[in-house]
C-alpha cells in the first residue's frame, strides 16, 4: 500500500511490520448497531408495559423515546467515521479523508452531548415525578437530585459553547493539518475533563434513589434487592470509564485514526447502554404477567398475600374482613406520585414499592371486634378500612 506523503509529513513513517490493511471498523459497527437495537427494544417494551397497564405516558417516557433517535444519530456518526478511516491505521488513509474525518469528529461532539443529556433528563424527570423531598433521608435525596440536575443541564451547553469557540476560525479544527493559519485550545484536555465530569454525574444519578428506597418501610433484604435492581444502571458508568480510556489513548498515541474507532464506538455505546439501564426497572410487570400465566391461581399473583374467610360458631357467624392485596404497577420508577387532586396514584408506582392493603375489622352483633394484622413490610402501604357487620341469625328450627 502506498502511503500518502502528506500523512508521512504529519505523523512520520509507519512503524516497521505494521499491517496497514488491519482494521477494527466492522466489529465496532456491528457492536453499536446491536446495542442500539437493544436500546430501541427496551423503549418499545417500556411503552408496551404502559399500554398494557393503561397508564398515561409521562414526560420521562417521551424523553427516553427521543433518546433512541439521538442514539441512532451517534450510531450513524460512528459508521460514517469508520468509512473515512476511524478504526484504521492513519498511514492507510490520505489527507483528504483525514480532514473529512476531523469534520465528523467535530460534528459528533454536538450529537453526543445531546444524546447523553436526553437520557439523563428522562431519568431525572422520573425521579421528580415519583419522589417527594422530605426531611432526613429526603434531604440527602434532594441534594443529590439537584446536583445531578445542575450537571445534566449545564453539560451540553458547556460542550457546545466550548467547541464553538475552541478554534479560531472554527474551520481550523479540521484544517490545522493543511498548514492553514489559526489557533485552538487544548481540545484533548477539554474532552478528558468533561468526560470525567460526565462520569461523575452518571454515578450521582445512579445513587439518587438509594436514600429514598432505604427510607421505605420494608425489610432490609427487600430494600437491598430493589437497590440492586437500581444499580444495574452502573453499566453506563462502566461505559463512561471505557470511553475515557479510549479518549486518553486517542490523545496519547500517534496512530490517531486507529484510536478514533473505539472512541467513536463507545461514544455511541454509552447513551445506548444508558437507555437500556433506564428501562430495565420497567420490566417487572412483564415478569409478573409471565408468573401469573404459569400460576394455578392467577387471581392472586402473590402467594400468601391474601387472607380472610368466614367462620361460624353456633348461631353466630362472623366474617373476618381482613385481607391484603398488592396493587403493584409497572417497574419503571421508584416510589409514589400524586395526582393533581392530591390522591395517591398507585398505577404510577413503577418500581412496585407500593402495597395496597384492604383491611377491616370483624364486628359481631355483640359489638366484639377482631382487628386484622397491620404488619406489612413490603413497601409504602395504602390502607382502605372496611367494616363488615354480621347480624346474628335466629335459628328458625330452634324449637325443633
Amino acid at each position: 500500500m502506498t502511503v500518502d506523503p502528506n500523512i508521512v509529513a504529519i505523523f512520520g513513517e509507519a512503524p516497521a511490520g505494521l499491517d496497514l490493511d488491519e482494521q477494527i471498523v466492522t466489529s465496532y459497527n456491528v457492536a453499536v448497531c446491536i446495542i442500539l437495537g437493544l436500546a430501541a427494544a427496551s423503549v418499545a417494551l417500556r411503552f408496551y408495559v404502559r399500554c398494557v397497564k393503561g397508564s398515561k405516558l409521562w414526560y420521562d417516557d417521551w424523553a427516553i423515546f427521543l433518546s433512541v433517535f439521538l442514539c441512532a444519530a451517534t450510531t450513524f456518526m460512528t459508521i460514517l467515521a469508520g468509512s473515512y478511516g476511524a478504526g484504521e491505521h492513519v498511514w492507510s488513509s490520505n489527507i483528504s479523508r483525514f480532514v473529512t474525518l476531523l469534520k465528523i469528529v467535530y460534528a459528533e461532539s454536538y450529537v453526543y452531548a445531546t444524546a447523553v443529556t436526553s437520557t439523563k433528563v428522562s431519568i431525572l424527570l422520573l425521579y421528580r415525578r415519583l419522589f417527594h423531598s422530605k426531611t432526613g433521608l429526603g434531604q440527602i435525596y434532594s441534594i443529590m437530585f439537584w446536583t445531578a440536575t445542575f450537571l445534566t443541564s449545564t453539560y451540553p451547553f458547556i460542550l457546545w459553547i466550548t467547541m464553538a469557540c475552541a478554534c479560531r476560525p472554527v474551520s481550523f479544527y479540521w484544517t490545522q493539518y493543511l498548514r492553514e493559519k489559526g489557533s485552538c485550545i487544548n481540545v484533548s484536555l477539554f474532552f478528558l475533563l468533561l468526560g470525567i465530569v460526565n462520569m461523575f454525574n452518571d454515578i450521582v444519578i445512579l445513587l439518587v434513589p438509594v436514600p429514598r428506597i432505604w427510607g421505605l418501610h420494608m425489610n432490609k433484604r427487600t430494600k437491598t434487592s430493589i437497590i440492586g435492581i437500581m444499580l444495574l444502571g452502573g453499566f453506563v458508568c462502566v461505559a463512561s470509564v471505557v470511553r475515557i480510556y479510549y479518549l486518553n489513548g486517542l490523545f496519547q498515541n500517534i496512530d490517531v485514526t486507529w484510536w478514533m474507532g473505539p472512541s467513536f464506538a463507545w461514544s455511541s455505546l454509552e447513551p445506548s447502554v444508558a437507555i437500556i439501564s433506564a428501562c430495565l426497572p420497567t420490566f417487572a410487570p412483564l415478569f409478573r404477567m409471565g408468573r401469573n400465566k404459569s400460576s394455578k391461581s392467577p387471581s392472586y399473583p402473590y402467594a400468601g398475600e391474601r387472607s380472610g374467610g368466614i367462620s361460624g360458631n353456633g348461631g353466630q357467624r362472623s366474617r373476618n374482613a381482613h385481607g391484603s392485596q398488592l396493587a403493584r404497577a409497572s417497574m419503571g420508577g421508584f416510589g409514589l406520585s400524586r395526582s393533581q387532586a392530591g390522591h395517591t396514584r398507585l398505577e404510577d408506582d413503577e418500581v412496585e414499592l407500593t402495597c395496597k392493603v384492604t383491611s377491616g375489622d370483624t364486628v359481631s352483633s355483640h359489638g366484639a371486634e377482631s382487628k386484622g394484622s397491620s404488619d406489612y413490610e413490603r413497601g409504602i402501604v395504602v390502607r382502605t378500612q372496611v367494616s363488615v357487620v354480621s347480624q346474628k341469625q335466629e335459628d328458625k328450627h330452634h324449637e325443633k
